[in-house]
């Protein structure tokens, strides 16, 4: 759902800590077991231990790790270069690239499996949280996974949390990597994983065909902004390739080449917003737009999360929120929580948790942030974080899908519906049918991504295709790209039933135009579809800005008119999927699009690129290869 793209995660962690266990004898067993289990399908783990008759002859071939401080755990040179040589093989870095965009692959699969239960074990033999702690970092910097600085933040920030979920869940090591990479990689049987959340009693309606609005009838605009990603450290000249899963920043030493140097108004390479850009934006969408509401679907910090605190996301979301109230005045706005928000990232503590866990520092701050936006009973469901604000324009449904991200930690204790949220949501949906209102579901990680634990996105599948009637339209964001997720019906996975919109980053990071999108929506009068008839994307070109040093915002395209399309219903939009595979111009145009017009990305995508892009287009379910049957 690349939660987080180009930075370690708190998943990484868990892969850490698994390092010299094997320097204790129980600890040689046990990676015995796991190489024999895994090595019909990883013949070059097989090849890698077979070639090592003997430690001496290893260590001639692998410089030694630094070992000085986990000497208190014993030796182990020989398995501990035994396992750089292993992981060396499997392009570490690129399997951990691959789990943090949600891919799930035989060679991720084995390295989750391996790595939690190595932790495991060193667990169940007593290990204390300093000692994982050193083998973590020990192993960060051997595998130089990251500087030495990331490593040790990341360490630090993201131990007490993962080390409390797996010291108090119940799920075995398999089940662990099958509740968060999919269950291709381990079925899950345990009854807290694998759960069909009951809907309501009501039978579902007959489906109501779908018409367009009536020529002259009022419209709303919506602006969409979505994953802006402020960095207040953003800092022009500084280094733009600084090898961390964030640069151009103060922090960073000057670039040592022109060409390294960070944009004044941003930069392709892995770096965030600077304060100038997100405020020309605001000024120029305010200027030359007439908005009647703005979505705002999260992910407001920065990706320096080796060293995010609560106290710093504090600081960046009311300085954000000032700068939307300064530019957007008394346009309404809705805000959905993005999972960079909270500190440590991706982690959100169910309610039940209290003490140093609790998460209600946040949830506290937004409630205050957002106060003005948000009906005056919010507070009671702000922990779930899905409310129904007061849109007399649209009857709008805000939904904050957190308990869906993949590298929640704490869902690992519990998946079934935590705070009840899907509940929640069948209850309004219910009522809104019953009073023959429509709704607009706003969130962040789109339910399809990668990144969107299995269980809670084919319930909430099946919510949809319940309220089909109900629910127009979804919108997104998160992935920094701009494209969609077509719903089909259950049973025959053929006749689409909903359409998820995602919308473009505001952010360059991933390599991308800063971007915005404004819907044009069927307006506020009786019997309104609420349907989007249209929407168009404008974005600024980061190479002609920092060459000029004057800001251009321009149109990129409409939907209807790039794309020829009639209109944009669900049906709509799988027909121009159908279309992408036959036209692959026309599918060009939209890759074009979907990185938002990028320097950076030059290169058509073909082969095993438009495959992947077209299943995720028809993927409003996560980890369903079915879903992509009918993709070329």
């Amino acid at each position: 759902m690349i939660c987080l793209q180009g930075s370690v995660t708190s998943w990484t962690l868990s892969f850490f800590l698994l390092y010299l266990s094997i320097s204790a004898n129980s600890g040689t067993y046990l990676l015995q077991s796991v190489f024999t289990e895994y090595q019909s399908s990883f013949p070059m783990i097989e090849k890698a231990a077979s070639q090592k008759k003997n430690e001496d002859q290893y260590m001639q071939e692998t410089a030694k790790p630094d070992t000085s401080q986990t000497s208190n755990l014993g030796g182990g040179a020989f398995f501990t270069n035994i396992l750089s040589h292993v992981f060396s093989l499997l392009n570490i870095k690129e399997v951990m690239d691959s789990i943090k965009l949600g891919k799930t692959s035989p060679a991720a699969c084995f390295v989750c499996k391996f790595g939690v239960s190595m932790l495991h074990h060193l667990m169940a033999q007593g290990r204390s949280s300093e000692e994982l702690s050193t083998l973590a970092l020990s192993i960060c910097k051997t595998l130089k996974l990251e500087s030495e600085r990331v490593c040790y933040g990341v360490v630090e920030i993201f131990k007490d949390d993962m080390l409390y979920v797996f010291q108090n869940t119940d799920l075995s090591p398999h089940e662990v990597c099958g509740v968060m990479l999919g269950y291709t990689c381990s079925p899950v049987h345990h009854i807290d994983h694998n759960w069909t959340l009951p809907l309501t009693p009501k039978t579902k309606p007959p489906l109501k065909s779908k018409v367009m609005p009536k020529p002259l009838a009022p419209v709303v605009h919506v602006l969409h902004l979505s994953d802006s990603h402020f960095d207040p450290y953003y800092k022009e000249g500084s280094n733009a390739e600084c090898g961390e899963p964030l640069c151009c920043r103060i922090t960073n030493e000057p670039a040592s080449h022109p060409s390294k140097a960070a944009g004044k108004w941003g930069d392709y390479r892995n770096c965030d917003m600077p304060l100038r850009t997100l405020e020309s934006m605001l000024k120029h969408v305010t200027d030359n737009h007439k908005i009647d509401y703005v979505i705002w679907t999260g992910d407001i910090p920065p990706h320096d999360i080796w060293k995010s605190t609560q106290s710093e996301q504090i600081y960046i979301l009311r300085s954000v929120t000032q700068l939307m109230r300064k530019y957007l005045k008394k346009v309404p706005i809705f805000p959905a929580l993005g999972n960079h928000e909270s500190a440590p990232v991706d982690s959100f503590p169910l309610p039940e948790q209290s003490g140093h866990h609790s998460i209600s520092w946040l949830y506290d701050e937004l409630a205050k942030l957002w106060s003005p936006w948000l009906p005056k009973d919010a507070r009671n469901t702000i922990e779930k974080f899905t409310i129904r604000p007061k849109n007399p324009l649209s009857k709008t449904t805000l939904i904050y899908p957190k308990v869906s991200i993949l590298k929640e930690w704490w869902l690992l204790l519990n998946s079934t519906d935590p705070a009840e949220e899907l509940q929640w949501l069948i209850q309004e949906l219910q009522t809104a049918e019953l009073q023959g209102e429509k709704v607009h579901i706003i969130g962040h990680i789109p339910p399809g991504s990668g990144n969107c634990i299995q269980v809670w996105s084919h319930n909430y599948y099946r919510i949809i295709n319940r309220f089909e009637n109900t629910v127009v339209a979804q919108f997104f964001g998160h992935t920094h790209n701009d494209e969609f997720e077509v719903f089909y019906d259950e049973k025959t996975l053929d006749r689409p039933t909903n359409i998820a919109y995602i919308g473009p980053s505001v952010t360059t990071y991933g390599g991308g135009n800063p971007a915005y999108r404004i819907y044009t929506v069927d307006g506020n009068y009786p019997r309104s579809s609420r349907a989007v008839l249209d929407h168009e994307t404008y974005y600024l070109n980061i190479t002609e800005v920092n060459l000029t040093d004057r800001p251009m915002w321009e149109k990129m395209y409409s939907a209807k008119q790039a794309f020829r399309m009639k209109a944009l219903f669900p049906s709509d939009w799988d027909d121009l999927i159908q279309r992408f595979e036959v036209n692959d111009a026309l599918f060009q145009k939209f890759y074009r699009y979907f990185n938002k017009l990028s320097d950076f990305y030059n290169k058509p995508c073909v082969g095993a690129c438009k495959a992947e892009i077209l299943c995720n287009l028809r993927s409003g379910r996560s980890h369903d290869p079915a879903l992509c049957k009918r993709t070329i």
